[in-house]
């Protein structure tokens, strides 16, 4: 049976968070409804998957850290307090209204988000969230490492297989294998491995379009493309100037925030955008059958395999904060009867010989 490589079209929705004047900056109400209202629109276009940039929702930390005063100190606990209380919970009701307008516009969406832990209360993860075109939430994915300011606001993700994160997961829908990294997972070198060892096809790559890293996010990107023999669609943020909150700290990431959204093939050529200093939505017709013959060159799965000479090992367990003692001793391997009985054996054997060399 020949397999199929399927054609569709996908979508990267360059567009800014709704932000509110200090002291609370987030609206993750506006910020939804604007997710929801491109989600419907891309969908029109006819597009299968729509991909948009890192904590689109309710935003990214852009925020000052360099406070000087206690007042600003005490501004800021506000501010990460906010921030808390405008994300989401997964699942919860920002995902069903995403489900929502997933499912009417027919087509799966990849989504940055804040997302607070349910279980352990002021914890956040910096997660992609992946919803199917039926409405549900396939998973999310939480960011490994935490980048400079991020380190306010979010955990480190861990690698657990459990609802709703499943991280590091290749899901393999009838689009093709899909999957995606936050900015600055594209460069560990393992974590991409991962990927390609699962046959990621169709990446979605989610920026914070900062104009610092405007050059390392394509390259990143296109390398990792090259190396995968994927297709990506790179989202990133754009943060007109009228949409930037008003007497924010100084030093804010606010207008660094020019775009660079565009859509790679799997041999590393921009074939879409990138767009800047603009919202918009940038489209491209995406074949999948262009990654075998990127691989017939290049195979990191096939001719370019050497497993017996370097492998990864992934741990799938989460650390518990807190876990029964019993969980110790059942942990610990536990000989069985047939272990006993050949260890009795050589002692026995041991002894013998003892007493032969005693009496010579």
């Amino acid at each position: 049976m020949v397999r199929d490589y399927p054609k569709y079209k996908v979508a990267a929705v360059q567009a800014g968070p709704v932000y509110l004047d200090r002291p609370d900056y987030f609206d993750v109400n506006a910020t939804l409804a604007k997710a929801c209202t491109a989600i419907e629109e891309a969908g029109k276009n006819g597009a299968r998957l729509v991909v948009f940039p890192e904590t689109f929702l309710p935003g990214y930390p852009h925020f000052s850290m360099g406070l000087q005063t206690m007042a600003e100190a005490g501004e800021f606990f506000h501010l990460w307090k906010q921030y808390l209380l405008n994300s989401p919970v997964v699942p919860g009701p920002e995902t069903e209204k995403i489900g929502a307008a997933a499912k009417k516009a027919g087509c799966y969406v990849v989504i940055g988000i804040n997302e607070r832990d349910p279980e352990y209360d002021g914890r956040m993860y910096n997660s992609i969230l992946f919803m199917g075109p039926h409405g549900e939430v396939m998973g999310t994915h939480r960011k490994l490492n935490i980048t400079i300011n991020e380190l306010f606001f979010h955990t480190r993700g861990d690698v657990t297989r459990v609802k709703p994160c499943d991280n590091i997961r290749v899901y393999d829908e009838p689009l093709g294998k899909l999957s995606g990294l936050i900015c600055g997972e594209h460069f560990q070198p393992l974590l991409k491995q991962h990927l390609i060892v699962e046959g990621e096809q169709i990446h979605a790559a989610l920026w914070p379009g900062l104009a610092m890293i405007k050059t390392v996010m394509l390259v990143m990107t296109q390398a990792l493309c090259v190396s995968a023999r994927c297709w990506a669609v790179l989202a990133a943020p754009y943060i007109a100037k009228e949409a930037v909150p008003k007497d924010t700290y100084p030093n804010n990431h606010f207008h660094q925030s020019i775009g660079g959204s565009c859509v790679i093939d799997p041999f590393g050529n921009i074939v879409a955008g990138p767009l800047y200093e603009a919202e918009g939505i940038l489209y491209h017709d995406v074949d999948l059958g262009l990654i075998p013959i990127g691989k017939a060159e290049s195979n990191l799965v096939g001719i370019y395999d050497r497993r017996d000479v370097l492998a990864l090992a992934r741990r799938e367990q989460p650390f518990r904060p807190v876990v029964p003692m019993e969980w110790v001793r059942e942990a610990a391997p536990q000989p069985n009867d047939e272990q006993i009985a050949a260890l009795n054996k050589r002692l026995a054997k041991l002894e013998s010989k003892e007493d032969d060399a005693a009496g010579n």
